[in-house]
């Protein structure tokens, strides 16, 4: 996770460390098993521009793997993808709006 995880959330329950989240489907609440190493990087920005988001990324003692930028306007995105991987080789995607990316 990136940022705060509101209190309630989805997101909040797995990095507390909850093993089974209730979830609704198909008008039931079925349970689902957490099987799954979680982490959260801190001091990261939502508000944050090029500059700054590239400059986080060099900070970073290890770095990832895979990068995605999703959230902003598609040129902006794949240009900082492309910036991302040239200046620090690591595999980068600026996914479309509703495409599935597999991390596995």
């Amino acid at each position: 996770f990136v940022g705060y995880q509101a209190e309630g959330t989805l997101g909040r329950r797995l990095q507390k460390g909850w093993k089974e989240i209730p979830m609704s489907h198909e008008g039931r609440t079925i349970t689902v098993k957490v099987n799954m190493r979680i982490e959260t990087v801190d001091g990261f920005s939502g508000h944050s521009d090029r500059r700054q988001l590239i400059e986080y990324v060099r900070r970073m003692k290890d770095r990832p793997e895979k990068i995605l930028t999703a959230h902003g306007d598609g040129t902006k995105c794949i240009e900082l993808a492309s910036a991302l991987y040239k200046k620090f080789k690591i595999e980068t995607r600026a996914p479309m709006n509703l495409e599935t990316v597999r991390f596995i």
